[in-house]
């Protein structure tokens, strides 16, 4: 299963919403993820340009997809932005690959 980093930004009526009534909406967010096959590995508001992020698993990006579409549909939010991970193994992979192929590329010329 690949990795995402799902960032987001709520509302103004869903901040309302959980001022007025204080929810944990976790619980919401597993449901969605595990509705489209994903696991929700962890979960975090924070402060800056996002309200909050969550770290998911899933076995696919039409997956990873599907599930942001739903939530974003929701009028929920104002933003998400979803992002792929990639783990270290994989990254040297990735660099491994790369070094092999790097000749095959002719920068543009001025």
């Amino acid at each position: 299963m690949a990795k995402y980093m799902a960032q987001f930004k709520y509302s103004l009526d869903s901040v309302k919403g959980m001022v007025a009534k204080p929810q944990n909406r976790r619980a919401a967010a597993e449901k969605i993820f595990a509705a489209a096959g994903g696991k929700l590995e962890e979960m975090y508001y924070c402060f800056g340009e996002f309200d909050g992020f969550a770290i998911i698993d899933f076995p696919s990006n039409v997956d990873a997809a599907s599930a942001v579409l739903a939530v974003g549909s929701s009028g929920a939010f104002s933003d998400i932005q979803t992002t792929v991970l990639i783990d270290m193994d994989e990254s040297v992979e990735a660099m491994e690959k790369a070094h092999s192929i790097v000749g095959s590329y002719t920068p543009p010329a001025g």
